[in-house]
């Protein structure tokens, strides 16, 4: 009421504003002056002024319709709280039977907790409401989280989370309690959280669409937003069993409350481990939301970043089959505009194999659990823990209908395509073997014929790629090393990259500069590190940022990291079908003076050798180097490893088996080949620098008895198999190669001579 005031306001018309309350001085008033809302109500309606809600609303003045809207606000509680008590007693009554209802769904109760959250509801309902959720849930939680009712629970759970994000703190904590009103339930009917996590996941994903989860900074770059924090702290405090306590007295909640005690047991089903793992799943699937946010505008460039975004997301949302192949397929596209085939066909195995997974965990497929096995060895990410969430993840507008036979097909038939682009046909032979089981059961028998014309094709490029003398590589690796703060979380971690295989280092380091240099501020500049060795962090500039990038060789599966032999060999011989890897090494030369390079007797070399973070192809370019280990080696193990490494690799290609006559060309291009790096005259310094290094003056007196004996060993043999080599060549050629077979011989003659003023037995051994 505004009687007591010292001003008044007067209703007054106008032709062209209908009536407006114009201040007038209280003793000018008449009697009859309306100070009153309600006054003014019925004199506004009297006039006719009101011919609608919002002109009647307009006619008000500015204070008279704040005092509307106050009331409006008390009245809505008001009603709000009374259904609200309607509510719980119904539930009561329910509990009961003592009153007529569906008791299937219990769709009366669930209306009436949907009307009361689809309207803006003030604190004094929201500190009344917990209560009765809690004490509704308890009487009726079984039919509430019935799979009948997933509707109804799924928009409680978003309404949770939405209030979660809610600036007023005390709402805030009040949907915290909410969740683990729900988590009880689910621990109390199902002992675990499983379906809760699915459908908590489903609704996470569909908030982040009305969540504004960034916010410009003064730089103009993004950073997380309000809405986002507070949505992060709820969910970590949903998992906080010691802020959860102070959040039950403040609330008012018994302390029992989250005790979830089963009929005729003494053990509480509330595990906070479980919770804890679903408050983490949760703040995964906001992280990436977060991150894919922050780089959308850089995508275009950093493209890395941009599949590991996907990557992340499809991992956030791994628990729901359909969220978890959308992001993957994104992933899939983002690859092949990179034209990274392997890549790309990873993406889709992994597609097929979380309909696989699905469909052989319901039996419902030609499919067992052994060709999920062999799937999996193609792409590790294909595991069991899907499958065993196929069932849970059947909600409302989710679930298993694109999960079937001729989909999971579809994307192994794409899968094979992408791996015949990327030439890596072993993977290809295994995804048509899982294919045609499928036709088989279906006697398809002219997509058969198709499936066994493309193996018969596959296996062809097969063996010609291990009958080529050139060595197969589908792809160069290269170590990345990141210092400085400005990389972010990149920074002091190291990278393997994947890269096509006409990839040099030269084109790498281009590309990782021109992505990172848009990046830094002008606060900043990045320097290129041009060599490998270790790098103390501690010794950098802060002002620049440093990328450190070395060629690195993947590792075979059975290969002897120890030895000292040089890797040409090793990589040359290793088989095609060895393209899986995730343990790369590259060596450094170093002297103990601290310069890089010096001569025989004081050059040393650093094998390191790097683990990653799972394998190559992989659903992503780059993987985290978790674990790098070095190995030394002493000038005279330098020495010695050239040599063994010469002489193997003239015993491989003396023992190598041919099928056939045909095969003794390349055999003699070959052989000619490593005879002319090992034995003719103009080269075979290498050999000779060896002994004028460890086996002359000074140096030789530092060497053990060992060593030297080793020494000599590696040059004897080598010179045999030389011998031997020459002889072979001799049988193998015709009247156009004599002369390079004289020279040949000649400069073994040579070189054995040279070699016996430091190891005068080599005359009597050859």
């Amino acid at each position: 009421m505004f009687s007591h005031c010292s001003v008044g306001w007067q209703l007054l018309g106008t032709p062209e504003n209908g009536y407006l309350w114009h201040r007038v001085s209280p003793q000018l008033s008449s009697p009859n002056q309306p100070y009153s809302l309600r006054e003014a109500l019925a004199q506004a309606q009297s006039s006719r002024i009101g011919a609608t809600t919002r002109a009647l609303r307009e006619s008000l003045h500015p204070i008279l319709r704040q005092k509307l809207e106050v009331w409006e606000e008390n009245l809505s509680t008001a009603v709000s709280l009374q259904v609200l008590e309607i509510a719980d007693k119904f539930s009561v009554a329910a509990a009961s039977q003592s009153i007529a209802t569906d008791y299937g769904k219990l769709d009366c109760i669930t209306s009436m907790m949907m009307g009361l959250f689809s309207r803006s509801q003030p604190l004094a309902f929201w500190k009344a409401f917990f209560s009765v959720l809690n004490n509704i849930f308890s009487v009726h939680g079984a039919t509430l989280m019935a799979r009948e009712n997933d509707r109804f629970l799924k928009q409680i759970a978003f309404h949770l989370l939405r209030l979660a994000v809610f600036r007023n703190d005390s709402i805030r904590k009040r949907a915290v309690l909410g969740l683990q009103i729900l988590i009880r339930n689910s621990f109390y009917y199902f002992t675990n959280t499983t379906r809760l996590r699915v459908m908590l996941t489903i609704t996470l994903s569909e908030l982040m669409s009305d969540v504004q989860v960034t916010q410009m900074k003064p730089n103009g770059s993004l950073e997380e937003s309000g809405e986002a924090r507070r949505l992060r702290k709820s969910l970590e405090e949903m998992a906080d069993c010691t802020m959860t306590v102070q959040f039950i007295n403040d609330c008012g909640l018994p302390g029992n409350a989250l005790e979830a005690f089963s009929e005729n047991s003494t053990d509480n089903l509330w595990s906070w481990s479980e919770v804890k793992y679903l408050s983490d799943s949760l703040l995964q699937a906001l992280d990436a939301a977060l991150e894919h946010a922050v780089l959308a505008s850089v995508m275009t460039i950093d493209r890395y970043a941009a599949a590991e975004s996907y990557h992340k997301l499809a991992m956030a949302y791994a628990s729901v089959p359909d969220l978890h192949i959308m992001w993957l397929l994104h992933l899939c596209d983002a690859h092949q505009e990179m034209q990274s085939c392997a890549e790309a066909a990873q993406c889709a195995v992994a597609v097929a194999g979380v309909i696989m997974q699905a469909l052989v965990g319901r039996n419902d497929a030609v499919w067992n659990r052994e060709h999920v096995a062999s799937l999996s060895k193609i792409c590790p990410m294909v595991s069991n823990a899907v499958a065993s969430e196929a069932s849970a993840a059947e909600v409302e507008g989710y679930g298993a209908s694109k999960l079937t036979v001729d989909s999971a097909v579809k994307y192994l038939q794409l899968a094979n395509k992408l791996f015949s682009q990327a030439e890596l046909y072993h993977f290809c032979a295994n995804i048509l073997e899982l294919i045609i089981p499928v036709y088989k059961s279906r006697r398809a028998y002219g997509q058969l014929a198709k499936c066994h014309t493309s193996l018969s094709s596959i296996y062809d490029s097969i063996l010609e790629q291990e009958s080529s003398p050139i060595t197969f590589i589908d792809a160069t690796y290269y170590r990345v090393g990141f210092y400085g703060t400005r990389f972010g979380k990149l920074d002091r971690k190291e990278y393997v990259y994947r890269e096509p295989r006409d990839v040099r280092l030269g084109d790498i380091m281009e590309k990782l500069s021109r992505i990172y240099e848009s990046k830094i501020d002008g606060s900043h500049t990045l320097h290129i590190i041009p060599d490998s060795r270790q790098v103390n962090a501690e010794e950098l500039q802060p002002d620049v940022c440093y990328l450190q990038i070395t060629a690195v060789d993947p590792v075979m599966e059975d290969e002897d990291l120890e030895s000292r032999r040089e890797r040409i060999f090793s990589l040359s011989t290793g088989s095609v079908r060895a393209r899986v890897f995730d343990r790369f090494l590259f060596d450094t030369p170093f002297t103990k003076n601290g310069k890089t390079q010096g001569g025989l007797e004081d050059q040393w070399k650093r094998r390191t050798v790097l683990q990653t973070q799972g394998s190559f192809p992989a659903l992503v370019n780059r993987l985290l180097v978790v674990k790098s280990e070095s190995l030394e080696f002493s000038p005279v193990e330098n020495a010695i490893g050239m040599i063994e490494t010469r002489t193997a690799a003239l015993r491989n290609e003396l023992e190598e088996p041919r099928s056939s006559e045909n095969d003794q060309l390349p055999r003699l291009q070959s052989l000619q080949r490593i005879l002319q790096g090992s034995v003719a005259v103009q080269v075979n310094s290498g050999v000779l620098s060896v002994c004028k290094a460890f086996l002359s003056g000074e140096p030789a007196t530092r060497l053990r008895s060992q060593e030297l004996q080793q020494l000599i060993a590696a040059l004897l043999e080598f010179m045999a198999v030389c011998k031997r080599a020459i002889r072979v060549h001799f049988r193998l050629i015709g009247e156009e190669d004599q002369d390079f077979h004289t020279q040949l011989v000649n400069g073994f003659q040579s070189l054995t001579a040279e070699l016996s003023h430091y190891i005068p037995a080599i005359l009597s051994e050859l």
